[in-house]
C-alpha cells in the first residue's frame, strides 16, 4: 500500500501508478504485441500489499508516479531497476502571459530501502540516501552491487521516501518485485543483439521491471525509433486502463502521462550513498 504521511497541511499529491494484470500474446512478428490471457504481469498479491492508488497534485506539489504494477511484478535480475516519473509543477511566479512555462524547483532528502519481504513493516536489508534537485521528469534507480541480491521466488519491498525539505513534508512510495530464475529465458536473452530484442522477450514473458527497463534504455539511445516507442506505449497503456485509480472520466490523466514519458528521451539516474550497510 503506498503510505503518504504529511508533516504540513497542505495536500500532496503522489501517484503510485500500480498496473494490473496485462497480457501479450505470443507474436509470430516481434515487432508488436496484443493482449492475451497467456501472460500476467502482477503477482496477484491482494492490493492492500502493492502501492496504492493515484491522487492529483493541488498547490503546486508534485505528483510521483510510480511504474509498478498495482501488485508486484517479476524480474530476472538479481538487482534490477526501479523508475517512478515526477510530474513538471508550474512555477507560482510565472507570468499569465508568459508563452514558456517554467518548473519550480524543489530540493528532496531521497532514501531507499530494500526489505526483506512485501509487508510494510518487514526488515530494510539495505538503505542508502542522497539529496536531489526536482524539475520534473523520468527518474530510476538501480540496485547496486554493494545491494544485496533479491532472494529468488520471495516478494520483496522496495521503497522510495522522500522528505521535501522546503516544506517538510514526507512521502513514501512502495513497489514489491519478485525475481525469478528462467533458464529457458536467460538462454534466450544471451542470445540477443540488443535491448530492444531484450524487451520483446521480457514483455512476452511477463518480467515487468526487465522489460520497461531494457524498452527505455534503448529509446534514449535510439529516440526516433517509434516502433520500440509505440510497443512501450502500448504495454504501459494495457495497465492502465484498467486500474482502479484510474475511470473512465481520467483517461485523459493516462494519455498526459504517456504523452509526458513519450517526451523523456532518457531517465536521470538518482545516485544514493549508504545509510544501512548490509
Amino acid at each position: 500500500m503506498t503510505s503518504t504521511r504529511i508533516s504540513a497541511q497542505k495536500a500532496i499529491a503522489v501517484g503510485a501508478i500500480c498496473l494490473s494484470t496485462v497480457c501479450l500474446a505470443p507474436i509470430a512478428s516481434m515487432f508488436s504485441f496484443v493482449s492475451s490471457a497467456s501472460a500476467q504481469y502482477g503477482l496477484g498479491l491482494p492490493k492492500s500489499a502493492g502501492t496504492g492508488g493515484a491522487t492529483r497534485t493541488t498547490d503546486n506539489l508534485p505528483q510521483i508516479t510510480m511504474l509498478v504494477p498495482e501488485d508486484g511484478a517479476k524480474t530476472l535480475s538479481a538487482r534490477p531497476t526501479l523508475y517512478w516519473y515526477i510530474a513538471p509543477t508550474p512555477s507560482p511566479s510565472t507570468s499569465n502571459t508568459s508563452s514558456k512555462v517554467e518548473e519550480s524547483k524543489s530540493t528532496f532528502k531521497i532514501k531507499f530501502f530494500l526489505r526483506d519481504s512485501n509487508i510494510q513493516a518487514a526488515k530494510p536489508i539495505y538503505v542508502v540516501e542522497g539529496e536531489a534537485e526536482q524539475i520534473g521528469g523520468l527518474y530510476k534507480f538501480t540496485l547496486p552491487e554493494t545491494a544485496p541480491e533479491l532472494v529468488t521466488g520471495k516478494a520483496q519491498r522496495m521503497q522510495i521516501r522522500w522528505n521535501i525539505l522546503s516544506n517538510g513534508l514526507q512521502i513514501d512510495l512502495n513497489a514489491i518485485v519478485r525475481r525469478d530464475n528462467d533458464p529457458v529465458i536467460l538462454k534466450a536473452i544471451a542470445g540477443t543483439k540488443n535491448e530492444l530484442e531484450k524487451a520483446r522477450i521480457y514483455a512476452k514473458n511477463a518480467y515487468w521491471y526487465d522489460a520497461i527497463d531494457a524498452y527505455t534504455s534503448w529509446l534514449s539511445l535510439n529516440p526516433k525509433d517509434e516502433i520500440a516507442r509505440k510497443e512501450r506505449s502500448d504495454l504501459l497503456t494495457e495497465g492502465f486502463k484498467n486500474h482502479s485509480a484510474f475511470s473512465k472520466e481520467q483517461q485523459g490523466n493516462i494519455v498526459k502521462l504517456l504523452s509526458k514519458l513519450d517526451q523523456s528521451k532518457s531517465a536521470t539516474s538518482i545516485a544514493l550513498q549508504p545509510k544501512i550497510r548490509p
